[in-house]
């Protein structure tokens, strides 16, 4: 199964949203960044895409930080980069009843009826993983309603906040990017994750229940370490995550000079030797973990 953390590619970071169980303790993964040359001080949020407005909005550091920043940074600008173009790609696939056998469509259909509640009749060219998205998202509604409550992600949080206040939101990439990495994972593999959900919906909650733990504990290396990413191929996690860390890094510099930056991007991009945090520090920034 594909990860929670690769689903928000394109624009699931709309679509996948829960709220938070209360925890003794969050240590979600939040960092201060400063340079020697610049009395600047920018911070590097790491989200969980699946989670909701109401698990950050009463942590006090981050959303002082937020409220310090002259730039608010995301993997996308939520506003303004999902363009027709992109949003048609991925609404444009083959039919899917031509890529299922009979019964495999037929699981589909219902497990599209029962989670997402909408008529399969609007998704019979929705590109599988995005299916898989939704279905994720709904089984997620399902069995922890209680933590259903703004319906807000919290990436989209951090920059509605920001508008309010007047001030630029960028995003590091453009839903096409998105869409391209999208685009590597073989259909196939799509197909088989898709069926390996419906067919085993319990098995996906406990699985997305241990990363949410993760998270809120902050350890986002075991995040990386979950079953999910160990069964996508070096190549497919090259893509979905180190390669655009590298092309990200190369424009944080940017980003960060003359400004005081709030960056929100998922947690996954933040952890390992080729994470942001690593990344940043090899470039010169002192990158200090912070309490929430």
């Amino acid at each position: 199964m594909i990860s929670i953390l690769s689903r928000p590619l394109f624009f699931f970071s709309l679509l996948i949203v829960a709220a938070h169980t209360d925890a003794p303790k969050r240590s979600v993964p939040f960092y201060r960044i400063t340079h020697a040359h610049s009395s600047d001080t920018s911070y590097l949020f790491g989200t969980l895409h699946l989670l909701e407005s109401s698990y950050v909005d009463t942590m006090p550091q981050v959303m002082a930080a937020l409220g310090r920043a002259n730039l608010v940074v995301g993997e996308l600008a939520l506003d303004s980069s999902l363009t027709s173009g992109a949003i048609s790609e991925i609404l444009s696939g083959p039919p899917l009843d031509s890529l299922l056998t009979k019964d495999q469509y037929k699981k589909i259909k219902q497990a599209v009826k029962e989670y997402v509640q909408l008529p399969m009749m609007l998704f019979q060219n929705v590109e599988p993983v995005m299916l898989d998205a939704m279905i994720l998202e709904g089984m997620y509604t399902r069995a922890h309603p209680e933590n259903h409550t703004t319906g807000i992600p919290m990436d989209l949080f951090f920059q509605q906040q920001a508008a309010k206040r007047g001030v630029r939101v960028i995003g590091l990439e453009h839903a096409e990017d998105q869409e391209t990495v999208l685009d590597s994972i073989p259909l196939k593999e799509q197909i088989d994750d898709l069926m390996e959900l419906v067919s085993n919906p319990k098995t996906a909650m406990s699985e997305l229940d241990s990363m949410l733990a993760d998270y809120r504990a902050g350890k986002i290396t075991e995040i990386l370490d979950d079953p999910s990413f160990g069964e996508l191929s070096p190549k497919e996690i090259a893509s979905m995550l180190y390669d655009r860390n590298k092309k990200w890094l190369d424009t944080l510099p940017t980003i960060l000079a003359g400004h005081r930056a709030f960056i929100a991007v998922g947690a996954g991009h933040l952890a390992g030797a080729h994470g942001l945090v690593e990344g940043l520090r090899k470039k010169g920034y002192t990158v200090t973990p912070e309490e929430p």
